[in-house]
């Protein structure tokens, strides 16, 4: 089998389950998944991921503690989906971004949701040598 799109995820930690859920769901539609705790440096990990072309997923809740000038070091870009997990506001930096909230939703609402984000399963025959 041919190796997924690698795909970054960063999440508080605070929110790690939700990472890790969304990390099986990824790996099993076989993408491959660098997970990314914020902490000190994570905003320009992620704006040198969005510089390449794999999708890069922020988990946000009301638990993540990033300040107003972590978000902004963020490029809007594509390849950015915001994935709300409650129901706190996205913060104003991200929210040209593609912003989808998971929160109330049911496992295969948000099944679908996380696979439009990365541009859905990838199997050996969905991809061109």
């Amino acid at each position: 089998m041919l190796e997924g799109v690698p795909v970054l995820l960063s999440f508080a930690p605070a929110d790690a389950l939700w990472a890790q859920w969304i990390r099986g769901a990824l790996q099993a539609a076989g993408h491959t998944v660098e997970m990314l705790p914020a902490g000190t440096g994570f905003a320009h990990r992620i704006a040198s991921a969005l510089a390449g072309a794999d999708p890069v997923i922020i988990l946000v809740s009301a638990e993540h503690r990033a300040s107003h000038s972590d978000w902004s070091a963020v490029p809007v870009s594509t390849g950015l989906t915001v994935l709300r997990l409650d129901s706190c506001p996205v913060p104003p930096a991200l929210r040209a971004a593609d912003c989808e909230s998971l929160h109330d939703l049911d496992e295969e609402e948000a099944l679908e949701i996380l696979m439009a984000a990365v541009g859905g399963p990838q199997s050996p025959f969905s991809r061109t040598p």
